[in-house]
């Protein structure tokens, strides 16, 4: 496992490396970092396999953009970027959390590129409208979507009390699992760097944008696009981020007419490479093997 970095035109991003074969991109969520996949990386990369976590875009200082610039579609071109920087023809995408999301897309986008997607915790929402007809649970869950879209407000709680909120984000969404102390001091320490808290934040202020092109791009492409990439969703059944049910019901294979599976853990959460992680690596190796 080594440092490098990677490149989007002009701006260089850190990353996170082993192994040596077909590329597989790891792409991390919020609150949290690239370094959350280093164990999983270590065992896929002794089985063929390039594995690089990159920092996502706006969680370092070398990477911090106008909020403008942070939509899901500028994102999946920080992927094609990379791709152009290390001369691959396609690549595997794991993602989690908001990293997930960014796969989604990519899949979605440029389905000849991507060779395939595992999701950790998290399900292709589609339709609000279904959400809460089977999942009204969902409202509930979601309530930190609403604080982090109001400026100053939502940076200053975060901060609070030692950064109190990202131990409570990790302990709710996945109950009963006690957080690597480490890896949150990791992530309290970066957010204390200038313009960072607000660059992660600007991925969830961005989600209703339609004022901007990009915007617009990101909702609409995701609302009307099928995954034709074969694709893997992994689940805990006691997330408490995303509703059991979003996963059970709202997942139709007819989305991903490439290939499909999701498979749901019991007595298990949100962070899936943490309480779960033989498991997911497992699947992860087996789904790269298949899709190779």
């Amino acid at each position: 496992m080594h440092h490098s970095e990677i490149r989007n035109s002009s701006t260089v991003f850190t990353t996170l490396e082993t192994g040596s074969g077909d590329p597989v991109l790891f792409l991390h969520g919020f609150p949290d970092n690239h370094k959350t996949f280093a164990p999983i990386m270590e065992q896929i990369g002794k089985s063929g396999f390039h594995c690089i976590a990159p920092v996502m875009r706006g969680y370092e200082p070398s990477t911090i953009s106008h909020a403008h610039k942070l939509h899901v579609v500028d994102l999946v071109d920080d992927i094609l970027g990379w791709m152009e920087d290390r001369r691959w023809d396609s690549v595997h995408l794991v993602g989690h959390n908001w990293g997930a999301v960014i796969a989604f897309a990519a899949g979605m986008y440029y389905p000849n590129r991507i060779k395939s997607i595992t999701s950790l915790g998290v399900p292709l929402l589609r339709t609000y409208q279904d959400s809460l007809l089977w999942a009204p649970q969902q409202t509930i869950h979601s309530w930190y979507v609403i604080l982090f879209q109001i400026p100053f407000l939502a940076e200053l709680t975060i901060r609070s009390n030692g950064f109190a909120l990202v131990d409570f984000l990790w302990k709710d969404w996945s109950p009963g699992y006690t957080p690597n102390q480490d890896h949150l001091a990791e992530i309290k320490a970066n957010f204390q760097n200038p313009g960072i808290l607000s660059s992660a934040l600007a991925y969830y202020r961005n989600l209703n944008d339609l004022f901007t092109e990009s915007g617009r791009e990101s909702i609409l492409g995701i609302l009307d696009s099928q995954i034709t990439v074969p694709t893997q969703i992994l689940y805990g059944l006691n997330d408490g981020c995303f509703h059991k049910n979003l996963f059970e019901h709202l997942l139709d294979e007819t989305d991903f007419p490439r290939g499909f599976r999701k498979i749901g853990f019991d007595h298990a959460g949100h962070f899936l490479q943490w309480e779960k992680r033989e498991e997911v690596t497992k699947l992860i190796l087996e789904w790269l093997q298949k899709n190779k």
